[in-house]
């Protein structure tokens, strides 16, 4: 987490995300997502009937999904979107597989291949769709969401977004990071006093953090302001 966290944004960066603000999610939960997907594609014969009683396409999908991941890994995110020679691109497992473990984590990866190319309201259909039971996914993709906002410049529906992220996530790490980009977008918004006291919260709350770290020197650029 050390390495993705040194390319988060600083405080008033909101409006200049780049991809590497959203790819973190994605990159932080790339382990967990195809060792999901491992373990559904080496389930034994026994337990195979029953999925394929319960779920037929799910089996089919966490195999498309294991196919397309690393394209995605390599950064070519067009060719992960849209798939390449025999490999189903994102776009289609997630259209095709709906509702299924796997098809909400391709949406997931889909929204944060189109960020990563700057289709920010391809990206922004795509993350409200997202629907997880893992707490830290679903705040994930409220995060992406967020950050949607903020490269179309929509400060308020953003820091809303971010706000809802950290209420969603369980990690604390996550949490303080939401609430510190949440705050980013009320300093652009011209909010420095809202902006503040939630850069203020952030280091009460969750000391020690890289959240209350870039609060605190949010605070600091913004003290002669207030």
């Amino acid at each position: 987490m050390s390495d993705i966290q040194k390319n988060l944004p600083l405080q008033g960066e909101a409006k200049s995300s780049t991809a590497d603000n959203l790819l973190f999610i994605a990159i932080k939960y790339k382990n967990a997502i195809i060792g999901a997907l491992v373990l559904i594609v080496c389930l034994g014969a026994g337990t195979f009937f029953w999925m394929r009683q319960q779920q037929s396409s799910e089996q089919e999908a966490a195999l498309q999904l294991s196919r397309v991941a690393p394209l995605f890994d390599q950064g070519d995110y067009k060719a992960a979107i849209n798939g390449k020679g025999q490999i189903a691109g994102l776009k289609k497992i997630a259209d095709e597989h709906r509702g299924s473990p796997s098809g909400n984590m391709a949406a997931l990866l889909l929204a944060n291949a189109y960020y990563s190319v700057s289709e920010y309201d391809s990206a922004l259909q795509v993350f409200k769709t997202v629907s997880t039971g893992n707490n830290d996914l679903a705040a994930a993709a409220l995060a992406g969401t967020g950050a949607c906002y903020s490269n179309k410049n929509q400060f308020a529906q953003a820091a809303e977004s971010y706000q809802e992220a950290s209420k969603k996530a369980e990690n604390s790490v996550l949490k303080s990071q939401y609430l510190a980009h949440a705050a980013d977008c009320f300093q652009q918004l011209k909010q420095l006093k809202k902006a503040s006291e939630l850069y203020t919260k952030i280091i009460a709350d969750y000391p020690g953090s890289t959240g209350a770290a870039m609060a605190q020197r949010a605070l600091w650029q913004i003290s002669g302001q207030l």
